[in-house]
């Protein structure tokens, strides 16, 4: 599959789409309907930061396997352009194999602190939301995304020629 050629999405992937599109959604209509209210009425909606916090961390990880499966980050190629074929897989190989590492460190990390936080009983100050559901959410969705990468990792030692 080349990088122009778009992927039919599966059910995972509309799962997740959905997942991040839906916080997405609320942050856009919160935002709007927040501005109005406090510049037409001068009420602003009360915790409309955390939901909006909340929102944004939810966003951000359920879309990272997808971003993640299409290799739709962010990156500088400065090399690429100097590097022969076989340099760039080994190159994007030693990239997933850090990136696998990161994730399953974060993973660990998130999971860690979403106990301390159900045990703790962490809340906002505001609307006293829960803190725990959503680090172990976002753990979730890290170690989801590691494996992601796993698959990338083991499709770069198959000579998998994926974009």
């Amino acid at each position: 599959m080349t990088a122009n050629t778009p992927r039919r999405p599966d059910r995972t992937a509309l799962i997740l789409g959905l997942m991040s599109a839906i916080p997405l959604s609320l942050i856009v209509v919160l935002t709007f309907v927040d501005v109005f209210a406090r510049y037409l009425i001068s009420a602003p909606i009360r915790g409309s930061v955390e939901i909006i916090q909340y929102a944004m961390a939810l966003t951000i990880f359920a879309a990272l396997p997808l971003v993640t499966r299409d290799r739709e980050h962010v990156t500088v190629s400065l090399i690429d352009g100097l590097l022969r074929p076989r340099a760039l897989a080994m190159k994007r190989w030693l990239c997933d194999l850090v990136s696998f590492a990161a994730l399953l460190t974060i993973t660990w990390r998130l999971w860690i602190y979403a106990g301390e936080s159900v045990e703790g009983e962490r809340s906002t100050i505001v609307l006293s939301l829960p803190e725990g559901p959503l680090v172990y959410a976002m753990s979730v969705f890290a170690v989801i995304t590691a494996g992601v990468v796993l698959v990338h990792l083991i499709e770069g030692v198959k000579g998998g020629n994926r974009t």
